[in-house]
């Protein structure tokens, strides 16, 4: 099993109904591709599946539902840690 931990500050896109994410640095490197991607991760105290998708530079970005973001009491502009584990 492979993990990488780090923290990245919740952004959401400026268009209706866009994403609410945080950016993975160098998640193509860990991940081994510039696809999108499943892993399971632990944001703060939460544990969630979640479907990693890229940018086009080698980093991905992390959606974040209403759920994590409730569950965590976070919100956009906060910064959060986040484990990623796959199984490769």
């Amino acid at each position: 099993m492979k993990t990488v931990q780090f923290t990245g500050q919740i952004m959401k896109e400026d268009k209706p109904g866009g994403w609410t994410f945080v950016t993975w640095p160098d998640s193509a490197i860990f991940l081994g591709t510039g696809k999108a991607t499943k892993v399971t991760a632990k944001i703060e105290d939460h544990e969630c599946a979640v479907t990693c998708l890229p940018t086009g530079d080698g980093t991905h970005f992390l959606p974040l539902n209403k759920a994590v973001l409730k569950a965590t009491s976070k919100t956009i502009g906060d910064t959060i840690s986040i484990e990623v584990w796959t199984l490769q």
